[in-house]
């Protein structure tokens, strides 16, 4: 499965959007993503009002291939957490599986420390549920056809043809 084709179910999508809302509670931050490693947002959580979401995930998915490149040239296999620190806020971008990634937008004064800690440790949920979910769509039984019935048998199922034996 591509990460352009991760089509989450429900409780998927809620279970991620949960954890992204608790770190992003817990770390006052403005904004948590989850993205594609294309670029593709998966999974927003914050109010986002200033920010261009799509923008934002396309460049931190350039910014992080970009970087996986730096981290050949010097003879690293990848580099897996990239901080960006301005004034008023910062980046926090991680790589989740090799095919996404996470986005945190925080306040600048906040704890690096702090920010690292909480964002590894909401990888480890996320990759937890991400896997979980791959190996139940793996696993999954093939879908059986539906059964072709006859008019006579739908109405039979159905009860109806007993009612119109009664009004006749």
């Amino acid at each position: 499965m591509s990460s352009d084709n991760f089509d989450l179910h429900e409780n998927e999508y809620q279970r991620i959007e949960a954890i992204l809302a608790k770190m992003q509670n817990e770390l006052r931050a403005q904004l948590v993503l989850l993205i594609s490693r294309s670029g593709q947002p998966i999974v927003i959580s914050g109010p986002a009002e200033s920010i261009d979401c799509t923008a934002l995930a396309s460049l931190a998915a350039a910014n992080l291939a970009a970087t996986d490149s730096l981290a050949n040239i010097v003879g690293e296999r990848d580099f897996s957490v990239l901080v960006h620190q301005g004034r008023r806020h910062s980046l926090f971008i991680s790589d989740l599986l090799k095919r996404f990634s996470l986005v945190l937008v925080f306040d600048a004064s906040a704890s690096s420390g702090l920010v690292r800690y909480k964002c590894k440790r909401t990888t480890l949920l996320l990759e937890d549920v991400i896997r979980d979910f791959q190996r139940r769509i793996e696993n999954a039984e093939p879908v059986m056809s539906i059964p072709q019935f006859t008019d006579e048998e739908i109405e039979e199922l159905l009860g109806r043809q007993n009612l119109n034996d009664h009004l006749n």
